[in-house]
């Protein structure tokens, strides 16, 4: 027969002689509230302003200097293009003259190709003066 100081627990699988306390939780701990989880969620906010302090940064520093040296290369190749373009095209006309112009002595033809060439390059030299912009008025 029991005695009656006997105290067991009701039947929840607990050791008798050890109380269950009701208002805590029988399943794993909760992640999100353990400082390890803070931490991280810190550390995240931290790396995500980093990176879009890095990304404003280059937004308003270095894609500008690169547009600008991409501009300034490319420029240069166009304009270094344009004096090959130019100087190929003025022999390719004196040769033209040179061949295809019916004068004879064929001295006179070169010489004629030479003042012809200079002369039409001088008036181009000309007109673009005249066209010239000052700033004194």
């Amino acid at each position: 027969m029991p005695d009656s100081d006997d105290r067991t627990e009701p039947s929840t699988g607990a050791a008798p002689g050890i109380a269950q306390d009701a208002g805590t939780p029988t399943g794993p701990p909760d992640p999100t509230s353990a400082p390890g989880h803070q931490l991280k969620t810190w550390a995240d906010e931290l790396s995500d302003y980093v990176v879009e302090g890095v990304g404003w940064l280059k937004a308003r520093t270095t894609v500008p200097v690169m547009t600008v040296l991409r501009v300034l290369v490319y420029g240069l190749v166009v304009a270094v293009a344009l004096v090959v373009a130019i100087v190929l095209g003025i022999i390719g006309l004196v040769r033209m003259w040179d061949a295809y112009v019916p004068l004879s002595p064929e001295g006179r033809r070169v010489w004629l190709g030479y003042v012809v060439l200079g002369g039409l390059l001088f008036a181009a030299g000309v007109v673009l003066l005249a066209r010239r912009r000052t700033d004194k008025g």
